[in-house]
This record gives structure tokens, sequence and C-alpha cells, in this order.
């Protein structure tokens, strides 16, 4: 299976190109212009990349320069596929930097085929796991993380990854990611743990344009609309075998209802930001994951600085905590535009440094 990346302002075009390549067995994210496919590009860093020549914002010659001049990206493969198929059409999207020129009157299984020939020969072997997000202090940036670290693993590792959030009363994934619920999710909601089969916990998952896989559930204070504990432990199965990578906003993690589904996480993300009483309550829940018999090389802490100064420093953290931390995720002052706009700081600002931590983090969590 390969990360494709297909970019066309024809929305039939794309809807055509992913159900073909998916049916190919391949990873497939799609834009509708030249400048987010850039964007996107440089986030999911994938292993091919077809383009229209007539797009909004970047042509199709342009954004093959653009690719090019990227170190990370200059020798990913580029299909221009496109209706205008004249001689020189050709060569100006090779001179840009294109490694094939394909008509749109291609047929699919030629298209595969040319598809499979300029995919790397070989494939490197990746990390595989599951995930808890956390922190005993509110508004410290929990499920911000949790949404950027689901893109950053996608895009690392070219994995799929599902994202579920299960914050009481609906959580904010699906905002922050310009989606809404999925309406069927309710279907999962009233049925017997028994009946919790992979194909229903599959029709309830909604796609974002990133590659990830969300489960939310609807915001509510009725909880018969709310997530019951009998309902974790397979459904968190049942993602994890079904994904590379699982991510869990998981706020009530330590809650004795809960005991039981620890032991299927690979890993612990304990978040806090710079500030004494953070601290405080992340010592606090340290001494529960260790009284829950949670190895230590499970978890990592990760400080999240929400303002630019008069922070506690990550020394005096460490120091306090005992415990060294595995990731400082620097202020970034965009991130309430991100999250108000459903854009993803790792798409919207993937130059930033506190997307760069993020993306380190995605590399180096599973190795």
């Amino acid at each position: 299976m390969a990360n494709l990346l297909i970019i066309d302002d024809d929305s039939d075009i794309l809807r055509l190109l992913e159900f073909t390549l998916k049916r190919a067995g391949h990873q497939v994210t799609t834009c509708a212009d030249g400048l987010k496919g850039l964007a996107q590009a440089e986030i999911q860093k994938p292993d091919l990349i077809i383009c229209d020549v007539m797009m909004p914002k970047m042509t199709g010659y342009e954004f093959c320069r653009q690719i090019r001049a990227r170190p990370e990206l200059s020798q990913t493969p580029i299909v221009v596929y496109s209706a205008r198929f004249q001689p020189i059409d050709k060569k100006t999207a090779l001179e840009a930097g294109a490694t094939e020129y394909l008509p749109k009157s291609i047929s699919p299984d030629d298209l595969i085929s040319r598809i499979t020939t300029l995919l790397p020969a070989t494939s490197t072997a990746i990390a595989q796991g599951t995930v808890g997000l956390f922190s005993f202090k509110g508004g410290v940036g929990v499920t911000s993380l949790a949404v950027n670290l689901a893109i950053a693993l996608t895009a690392a590792h070219k994995a799929k990854t599902s994202l579920v959030d299960f914050a009481p009363h609906g959580g904010h994934t699906a905002l922050m990611l310009g989606l809404r619920p999925n309406p069927k999710v309710v279907e999962l909601l009233y049925s017997a743990e028994a009946d919790l089969a992979p194909q229903l916990i599959q029709s309830c998952l909604l796609s974002h344009h990133s590659g990830i896989q969300i489960l939310t559930f609807p915001p509510t204070i009725d909880p018969a609309l709310s997530l019951s504990k009998d309902h974790m432990a397979p459904l968190i199965k049942t993602l994890a075998s079904t994904f590379t990578f699982t991510v869990l906003d998981f706020p009530q993690l330590l809650e004795p209802a809960f005991a039981s589904v620890l032991p299927l996480f690979d890993k612990f993300l304990l978040l806090l930001s710079a500030d004494m009483p953070a601290v405080q309550s992340t010592a606090i829940a340290l001494q529960g994951l260790v009284r829950e018999g949670i190895p230590t090389g499970k978890i990592n802490l990760v400080v999240n600085h929400l303002t630019p100064y008069n922070t506690v420093p990550v020394s005096t953290i460490q120091k306090v905590l005992k415990r060294q931390v595995t990731t400082i995720i620097p202020f970034e002052p965009d991130l309430v535009k991100a999250v108000n706009s459903g854009q993803p700081l790792l798409l919207s600002h993937p130059q930033s440094p506190a997307s760069a931590a993020i993306g380190q983090l995605a590399e180096t969590l599973f190795t």
C-alpha cells in the first residue's frame, strides 16, 4: 500500500481517482487546489503525487517546481494528469519536474499499472501502536494535540490512523477538523457489547482529507448518548487491529471504571502547561498511573507552552516531577485561529515550531 496525494479542482475527477486507487489498495488524500496540495505534501510526504495542470491558485507546472525546490520532496514521483496532451504540454511538465505526464483518457488499469511502476520498489517497516492522551488539568491542549498528532502520525509513517474522542458529553475533535459527528454513531451507542462488529465501527468513522479517520460522539448532556464503559475495550481492540496507529483523547483515563482498558495502551501522553497548578496535577496523575501498574517506559510527559512568557522552566518541571520531559511544544500565537477555523495547526501552519515539535513526537513515539 502506498500513500498517494491527488490534486485536482474537478471534484468528479478527484472522486474517480480516489475510488480507483483505493480499490487498488492505496491510501489516498485529495486536495482541490495547488496551494492546499503543496501544504498537504509538506505534512504528508506522500509516496507519489498526482496533479492536474490547470488548477486555481497554482498551476500544475508551478506546483511541480515548488515540490522539487523542497529537499524532502525532491525525489517524490509526480504524475501530471491532464486533458491537455500537446507535445508542448508534456515538455513543459517534465521540465518543471514532473516524473510522468498522462492523459485523463487513460484507462484505470493502465493508470494503476503506471503508478505501480513509478512507486519506490521497497518500503520501510513502520511502528504501530495505541496512544492515550490526557491531563488532570483542563485547558492545556489535550484535544488539539490529539488531532495534530494523529495527522502527524499519518504523515510521518504513511500509515492508517484513527482518532477517538472519549470526552463526556461529546468532544471537540470534529469541530477542530471542520467536521460534524456522524449521525450513524447513535447505532454504536445503543448496540450491545457483543454487537460491536468492525463493520459497524467503520461505518461510524468520519474521514478527513489529511487521511485520518475520526470517531466522535454527539455534543449533549444526555448520558444515553455517551459511550458506555462496556463499549470501550472492544472498541479500542477493534481499532487497534484495523489501524496502524490509534490516538485516544481520554480525559477520564484514571477513573476506576476505565481501569480495564489501560493495558490496551502502548503509550500514554501526559500533557501539562508550564505553570505550577499543572505541575501539581501532573504529579498526582503520575502517582495514579504507577498505582495502576503502568510501566514508566510507557509514560511520556509533554509540556505545552500556552503563553510566551512567565512560564515555569522545563528544568524545574523535571526536577519537581523527577522525570524527563519527552516533548516541549513552543507557544504558537496562531493556535486559537487554527482551532476556530477548523484547520489543524499542522495543516494551516506546517512550518511553525509547534508543528515541528509535534511532527518530531510522531516520528519517535513508537520507535
